[in-house]
């Protein structure tokens, strides 16, 4: 072989050997942006909380069923806040009523003005990235681990009302914002932060637009977030429906099958008084995380969290 010739294949060998170290370093620097991207992810997901916000009268129906809920959740997942309308003591979440609170009316704006009362207590951990309305009376039905899996941080939850229920009654916003964006949802909802923040930045706006409209906490936040096209945004699912983000049980809810062995109060919509084991379970294995309507001795709520744990 001729020195010209092995001169040759040595420069092949060592093109050879530089092009294998460049795709094992390629193959390093990929791997490693990979597991930091990874991290990333997992970091900034391992910081985002959910804030449990309850508009109460003065107690929470089934605060014990509450305390055992969350007492196997990492603290770090979660807030809660409470705005109370009588400051009556409760037994294990006193620690988290809002200092200050206002009065407020059924179906008035102060409603609304509570609610943002409430955002901005809770936009002060930069970590909350969900909010979800809850009622005195509402209670879990989903594990707080499926409830942290499911909701998406770039959209907000709503129980939205048919078109058809939201006029004449909502005419004075029609000076403010165009007919087709004025819409109607469940005031218990799940919203995230970046429409907290556009709330609580419309507070002014809120009270001159919405001044005198009837049941005007069920419009002014899904109607704020169509006037600012914000519609992509948000998941929506039927208020009379089985599968509302937050449930409630309508009587006349075409497409839910009656329970007779539950005892509900005779109500607009019903109150639970006891549910039965089927209802419960049906409920449990619907797409809704949450359930309303519960009185403080209702009974049949005995083993659900072991149901959804």
């Amino acid at each position: 072989m001729s020195k010209k010739t092995k001169i040759q294949l040595n420069t092949k060998k060592n093109y050879l050997v530089l092009l294998i170290i460049l795709v094992i370093i390629f193959i390093i620097l990929l791997y490693i942006s990979r597991v930091e991207k990874f991290t990333s992810s997992t970091i900034k997901q391992s910081r985002h909380k959910i804030a449990l916000c309850f508009l109460i009268n003065n107690s929470i129906n089934h605060e014990e069923l509450w305390y055992n809920y969350l007492k196997i959740v990492d603290p770090n997942k979660y807030n809660i806040y409470i705005h109370y309308k009588e400051n009556k003591p409760l037994k294990y979440f006193e620690k988290y009523k809002l200092p200050n609170t206002i009065e407020t009316c059924w179906g008035c704006l102060s409603i609304v003005l509570a609610q943002n009362l409430l955002l901005k207590k809770a936009l002060d951990d930069t970590d909350n990235h969900h909010f979800v309305w809850l009622s005195e009376s509402c209670i879990p039905i989903k594990s707080f681990q499926y409830l942290q899996n499911y909701l998406d941080t770039d959209k907000s939850y709503f129980n939205i009302a048919p078109d058809n229920q939201v006029f004449p009654r909502a005419n004075p916003v029609l000076e403010y914002i165009s007919k087709d964006n004025i819409k109607k949802a469940a005031m218990p909802a799940i919203i995230n932060r970046k429409h907290a923040e556009l709330f609580v930045n419309n507070e002014t706006n809120i009270q001159l637009w919405f001044t005198n409209v009837p049941n005007v906490d069920e419009i002014v936040y899904i109607t704020l977030l169509h006037h600012f096209g914000l519609q992509n945004e948000l998941v929506l699912t039927p208020n009379l429906s089985a599968n509302a983000i937050i449930f409630t049980g309508w009587p006349d809810m075409s497409n839910y099958k009656l329970f007779v062995d539950s005892k509900l109060t005779k109500t607009s919509p019903n109150e639970y008084d006891d549910i039965c084991n089927a209802e419960l379970d049906y409920l449990i294995h619907s797409k809704s995380l949450f359930a309303r309507k519960f009185n403080k001795n209702c009974k049949g709520l005995t083993g659900l969290l072991e149901k959804i744990n």
